[in-house]
């Protein structure tokens, strides 16, 4: 899969995108595009073969899709790229991309949020898998 596209209300989308895998299948770089009206904001991230990916973030939505208290968050190594989530209780999910490729100025930053519904999230889920693991039969780095 080359692509997995969010798509939500105003223009708003998330796209995961420009895959690198390297000769053993595993995806080691990814790019994400955050956009709505008149802002479009990318970021390349590197996929270390350690800790967690949005993947792991998208299990654990999706396996309490009927919702949680609080908020759910996932960060890469580097802290370029971020997620998290909260639901409300008639099963929307807002799923807020952040994107910040320097702690160091000048930098900058930018971010959306798009609203999910809970039953959009296993299917979510798979597209993910098949984002990061395309040549895996095993479908995560912890298996």
């Amino acid at each position: 899969m080359d692509e997995v596209l969010l798509k939500g209300e105003k223009e708003i989308s998330v796209s995961f995108h420009s895959p690198e895998v390297n000769t053993e299948g595993w995806l080691e770089k990814y790019s994400v595009t955050i956009s709505a009206r008149s802002m479009t904001a990318t970021v390349q991230v590197e996929n270390a073969p350690y800790g967690t990916n949005p993947v792991d973030f998208f299990e654990r939505v999706s396996n309490e899709w009927q919702g949680w208290n609080g908020e759910k968050d996932w960060a890469s190594i580097e802290g370029e790229f971020s997620l998290a989530a909260k639901s409300d209780s008639t099963g929307h999910i807002e799923v807020t991309t952040r994107l910040e490729p320097s702690f160091y100025a000048p930098c900058w930053s930018s971010e959306v949020t798009l609203v999910v519904e809970a039953g959009q999230l296993e299917p979510l889920y798979r597209k993910f898998k098949a984002f990061f693991y395309p040549y895996s039969n095993k479908g995560s780095h912890a298996d």
